[in-house]
């Protein structure tokens, strides 16, 4: 991973609509851990292969870990990129395995969310940051006088 710091403000240049999906889970009994390990290290060999398969759509993820928490922002190319993985043998194998050892116990919570951004919809800035997020996603861009301010930025293209 790539922690390079870019001083200054920089800000995503996005050139097509994408797909913003969000996925979690939330621990619910902290004392089953049987129940919510096997569930957060699902995650990590699916994105593994998402990152070893571009041509999904797959662009990118950023995690946030909460003290209950865990939640992955994720860029897709098309919602039917995504829908394909989701469909897919990882994914349907992982969800089988959540609804067979968990279903509606109350143990563990996932929840997702499925946002399609037009690019004419969204602005980013980034200051003192390393690549992240849209900017990681798409292209990374040192903010000049033309793209100075949030509306700016959003009639860019």
């Amino acid at each position: 991973m790539n922690n390079q710091l870019f001083k200054g403000r920089y800000t995503a240049m996005v050139e097509e609509d994408f797909i913003v999906f969000i996925i979690g889970m939330r621990i619910n009994k902290f004392t089953a851990l049987s129940k919510w390990v096997p569930v957060a290290q699902a995650m990590g060999p699916m994105i593994k292969e998402l990152y070893q398969n571009p041509e999904w759509g797959f662009l990118h993820t950023e995690y946030t870990i909460g003290w209950r928490t865990v939640m992955l922002t994720q860029y897709w190319r098309s919602y039917d990129q995504l829908e394909a993985y989701a469909k897919g043998k990882t994914h349907s194998a992982a969800w089988r395995n959540f609804n067979k050892k968990i279903g509606a116990d109350g143990s563990v919570g996932i929840f997702h969310e499925t946002y399609v951004v037009e690019k004419s919809g969204c602005e980013a800035m980034y200051s003192n940051m390393p690549q992240f997020g849209l900017a990681k996603a798409f292209n990374h861009h040192l903010i000049t006088k033309d793209y100075h301010t949030s509306r700016q930025r959003l009639k860019k293209t």
